[in-house]
């Protein structure tokens, strides 16, 4: 189980995790995998899954094109089972909860993980 301070995290009815922002910044995750969008011609792009560790496992994902020299970054809003709560435990909305995980993904250090995870997988 996943505990955040005394409470144990679980599963909504809907299938979402919730929780707020702040909870969210206190729960380290771990890489799980990257790979290229081999759909994308035009430009070097792709993927990146994370996840918490525990149950119910928090998972967030995203999108990203390479610019400039081995540099990546995050397109489109990620991909999460959470769902962000205000302070008071109400639904801050799907919209809301996409906008502030996009705040939250560019402001991780992802991007090294991401390329060496990468380099591993495509190299040899």
């Amino acid at each position: 189980m996943l505990f955040l301070g005394t409470n144990m995290l679980a599963l909504s009815h809907d299938g979402y995790i919730r929780m707020t922002l702040l909870q969210l910044q206190g729960i380290p995750l771990q890489h799980l995998l990257s790979g290229l969008d081999e759909d994308c011609s035009a430009t070097i792009a792709g993927y990146t899954e994370w996840l918490s560790e525990g149950q119910p496992a928090i998972t967030l994902g995203w999108d990203w094109c390479m610019v400039g020299h081995a540099k990546l970054q995050r397109v489109d809003e990620p991909r999460s089972n959470l769902m962000l709560v205000d302070e008071a435990g109400s639904d801050l909305g799907y919209d809301a909860t996409l906008v502030l995980l996009g705040k939250f993904v560019d402001s991780m250090e992802w991007q090294k993980t991401t390329l060496s995870a990468l380099e591993e997988r495509y190299s040899g």
